[in-house]
C-alpha cells in the first residue's frame, strides 16, 4: 500500500502543505473559524461567494490533479507491462483503482489533519468538539467528491493527452465554482450540508455517477485493448 506513494514527489508535498495553510490562514481572515466549516469550503460544500473563494476551490481542484497525475501516468504509459504482471486488465484496472483511492484518501485526510493542527496551534484547543459525526460525514462527502474527480481524471487521460486532460478538468472545477451557490439544484455532487433526505439523495447520485465513471472506464480500456489487437 505504502509503495503508491513513491508517485507523489517530496516537492510536491511541501507545495500541497504550504497551500493548505494558506487555505485555512485565508479562510480564518475571512471570518470563517469552524474546522468544519473551513474544510467543507475548502471543497465546495459552502457558498463560494466573491472571486477569491472560487479561485480556492479551483486551486484545491487543481492540487488534486497534480496529487494523481504521476500516478495514473504511470500505470497508462505501463500498461502492457503491468497487466502482465498482474496477470490481466482487469487486475491492473483493478491495482490503478486501489492505488488512487488510497492517495485520494490521504490526500482528503491529510487536509483535515493539518486544519486540525492549524486549529490547535491558532487557540481553539477543544479537539473533542471539532471531530464528531457531522465531522466524519463531511469527510465521507468531501471524500466521495474527490474520488468522483480522480475517476473522472483516469478516464480521460486515457482517452486524451495530459494537456487536455487538465484543460477539461479545468474547465470542471471553474463551471463548479461558478455553480456553486445553486445549493437548491437536486443534483449536487459538492459536499454541501442539507437535510438528511437531500443528503442521502446526493450521495446516492455521486455513487452512481462514480459507478458510471467505472464503466467508463472499462469500456475505453476494452475499446484501447480491441484497437491494439487489430493493428
Amino acid at each position: 500500500m505504502i509503495s503508491v506513494f513513491k508517485h507523489v514527489k517530496p516537492f510536491f508535498l511541501i507545495i500541497l502543505l504550504g497551500s493548505i495553510l494558506a487555505s485555512y490562514s485565508y479562510l480564518k481572515s475571512i471570518g470563517i473559524s469552524d474546522l468544519t466549516t473551513m474544510y467543507q469550503t475548502i471543497f465546495g460544500g459552502k457558498p463560494l461567494n466573491g472571486v477569491l473563494l472560487k479561485s480556492l476551490f479551483v486551486m484545491i481542484f487543481s492540487l488534486l490533479q497534480y496529487t494523481l497525475i504521476d500516478y495514473i501516468v504511470f500505470y497508462i504509459d505501463n500498461s502492457d507491462n503491468l497487466s502482465i504482471r498482474y496477470g490481466n486488465k482487469n487486475d491492473w484496472l483493478k491495482a490503478l483503482l486501489k492505488g488512487a483511492l488510497i492517495i485520494t484518501a490521504a490526500f482528503v485526510i491529510l487536509f483535515y489533519l493539518i486544519g486540525l493542527l492549524f486549529n490547535i496551534v491558532s487557540g481553539n484547543f477543544d479537539v473533542f468538539q471539532t471531530i464528531n459525526m457531522n465531522t466524519v460525514g463531511v469527510i465521507a462527502r468531501v471524500y466521495l467528491f474527490c474520488t468522483i474527480a480522480v475517476f473522472a481524471q483516469i478516464y480521460l487521460l486515457l482517452k486524451f493527452t495530459k494537456t487536455s486532460t487538465f484543460m477539461i478538468m479545468g474547465g470542471i472545477s471553474i463551471f463548479l465554482a461558478m455553480t456553486n451557490h445553486y445549493q437548491a439544484l437536486a443534483f449536487y455532487i459538492l459536499p454541501r450540508s442539507s437535510s438528511p433526505m437531500i443528503t442521502l439523495l446526493n450521495v446516492v447520485e455521486s455513487i452512481v455517477l462514480a459507478i458510471a465513471l467505472i464503466a467508463l472506464i472499462q469500456r475505453r480500456i476494452l475499446k484501447k485493448e480491441l484497437s491494439s489487437y487489430e493493428n
